[in-house]
């Protein structure tokens, strides 16, 4: 399930979390909810805390 961060609506996504973000990044997924510019055209992955 994914919530319309400043409103009531939510979409439901027939699949596990993993399947969902990797749907989602790849660009495979179609969403009413999330942001239009989401996914970006690059991604970018940073390690949070200590190193």
């Amino acid at each position: 399930m994914v919530n319309e961060a400043r409103g009531a609506r939510w979409e439901h996504f027939p699949m596990s979390c993993t399947r969902f973000l990797a749907a989602a990044l790849s660009g495979e997924l179609r969403s009413d909810v999330l942001s239009s510019s989401f996914p970006l055209a690059v991604h970018e992955f940073r390690r949070l805390g200590p190193a």
